[in-house]
């Protein structure tokens, strides 16, 4: 084992203990925690899974627009102090059958728990795509044997226990994370806001239009499915077979050292949609009494091939959406924490829509099964369309590569314009004085011709010439003393006009025409 590996192994184990950790939260919120709110307020749930998903939204926009929000004491503080507290109020609710500490409590539940995921998505960043790909399942596996063994034992019945649990795996998942994180959240902080780099680079970004979004949010709609029938998957046996689909992508990457972000795809779509056709079973019941019986149920079938099929679906395509997320932030650092916010939101309205959906289909079902099985079929067909028309081009992996890595540059700590200006120009410097000079020339004459080939304005053409150069826009700003939305105006009206689409297309064109 060489050094890097050496190094890089205690990252790994960290990040994957504190995925294992906030993943263990999660399981003890769902089944011991909520279970008994909801007995006194069903809706707290939703409203906790509601200001997870604003929260996160809120961290994403923040990250993008002013990194230098992003203080990690002051927002891990912050949050797992409103979750403890939010915890107390919860367990104090349920005790005293009081809806007003319940409703108090519920929106701040969630913070914790969604700030967590966050970090985690910015340490899987920082361990790189490989790493990550290893550290995600192994996670997700680890979860579930603790899982199991929690079942196994005999959950426990006291919410007070319950709670200290919840808080105690949320504050471990943290100290496992903390050190990982902050590598890239102190240079988002010191960094140029990423909005202002996307107008030179939109390419190291993921655009909020992509259809990943829409898949994560599609598949956890999926999971809040299988949470709203949480019961129907409540037995070791059930667990242990829904953790199959993600332990078999464990062995794929240890054996090959990677597996393909869109073989889980695949693999989750199948599981999803097989879970989906088990629904109507599931509402009629009784239509299949005696097969499986290793379920230990009487009635196995209905009561858990549908919450088993949907939970290992949305959980292998959790392991993708993490992937993903490492992936895409590990090549542009900068915009980590946006994409690992704007991804995780989308999974928690997911969640937040699927699981009223359930309860609102069950309800539906004591009165007039038929309807609801219909309801349930055209949401089976919804995403079964959705998959093999809108996706069917689409590729996970080639977004992936898509991405372009963010120029050293960009991670520069802010500086002075001046200083920053000066450092680049000593960058691009070459080292030979005539070789420069004639290079310079040659550079000038290729500018010229590109900007008066497409008609460009004397400020278009002074912006296109320091964009060739591969200058960003806050050193564009420095030098041509532009404000921001000027530089901006400027850039859009520029790849209009060239008909492209990032700086490098730019750079790419200006090297040709110097070329010929």
């Amino acid at each position: 084992m060489d050094t890097t590996e050496r190094v890089a192994a205690p990252a790994t184990l960290r990040v994957c203990a504190a995925l294992t950790l906030e993943l263990l939260s999660s399981f003890i919120v769902n089944t011991m925690l909520f279970p008994n709110v909801a007995l006194v307020m069903p809706v707290a749930r939703e409203i906790s899974t509601y200001s997870g998903a604003a929260f996160s939204i809120a961290v994403a926009v923040a990250a993008y627009v002013r990194p230098s929000l992003m203080r990690e004491g002051v927002w891990s503080v912050a949050c797992l102090a409103s979750t403890v507290g939010a915890a107390i109020l919860l367990y104090l609710g349920v005790l005293t059958n009081n809806t007003t500490l319940l409703l108090l409590g519920a929106p701040f539940g969630g913070l914790g728990s969604a700030w967590l995921a966050v970090l985690i998505g910015v340490g899987l960043a920082n361990l790189g795509a490989a790493r990550a790909m290893l550290a995600v399942p192994a996670g997700f596996v680890l979860e579930y044997a603790f899982r199991c063994g929690l079942m196994a034992l005999g959950l426990p019945s006291s919410m007070g226990l319950a709670t200290i649990a919840f808080v105690a795996a949320l504050v471990a998942s943290y100290l496992f994370v903390r050190h990982d994180a902050r590598a890239i959240l102190e240079s988002v902080h010191d960094s140029t806001a990423p909005n202002v780099l996307n107008i030179t680079s939109p390419s190291s970004y993921v655009s909020f239009s992509s259809l990943a979004f829409v898949s994560i949010l599609l598949f956890n709609i999926a999971c809040g499915f299988a949470l709203g029938g949480a019961s129907s998957a409540s037995s070791v046996a059930g667990a242990l077979i829904s953790f199959i689909p993600v332990t078999i992508a464990l062995v794929v990457v240890v054996a090959r050292g990677s597996i393909s972000t869109d073989a889980l795809y695949r693999g989750s779509m199948l599981l999803v949609f097989a879970g989906l056709l088990t629904t109507p079973l599931l509402l009629f019941g009784g239509l299949l009494t005696t097969p499986l019986l290793l379920f230990g149920g009487a009635d196995p079938f209905n009561m858990q091939a549908h919450g088993t099929l949907l939970s290992a679906g949305s959980d292998l395509f959790n392991v993708l959406m993490y992937c993903f997320i490492a992936a895409v932030g590990a090549r542009n650092k900068l915009g980590a924490v946006s994409v690992s916010a704007s991804f995780l939101a989308t999974q928690w309205l997911g969640i937040g829509i699927g699981a009223p959906v359930a309860q609102f289909v069950n309800e539906i079902s004591t009165s007039n099964a038929t309807v609801a099985a219909w309801i349930t079929m055209a949401i089976t067909f919804a995403f079964v369309a959705y998959n093999y028309v809108g996706m069917r081009n689409y590729s996970f992996a080639e977004t992936i590569e898509g991405i372009t890595p963010a120029h050293t540059e960009s991670l520069m700590k802010n500086a002075s314009g001046e200083e920053a200006a000066a450092q680049l120009a000593e960058e691009a410097e070459p080292a030979e004085g005539l070789q420069q000079k004639s290079d310079d020339t040659a550079f000038e004459t290729a500018c010229a011709t590109v900007a008066e080939k497409h008609r460009l304005t004397a400020r278009e053409t002074e912006v296109f010439e320091l964009l060739a150069r591969g200058r960003t826009s806050p050193v564009i700003q420095e030098k041509l003393v532009l404000s921001h939305n000027t530089v901006k105006t400027h850039v859009r009206h520029i790849y209009a006009k060239l008909d492209v689409h990032s700086q490098q297309e730019l750079i790419s064109m200006v090297e040709e025409a110097t070329e010929s």
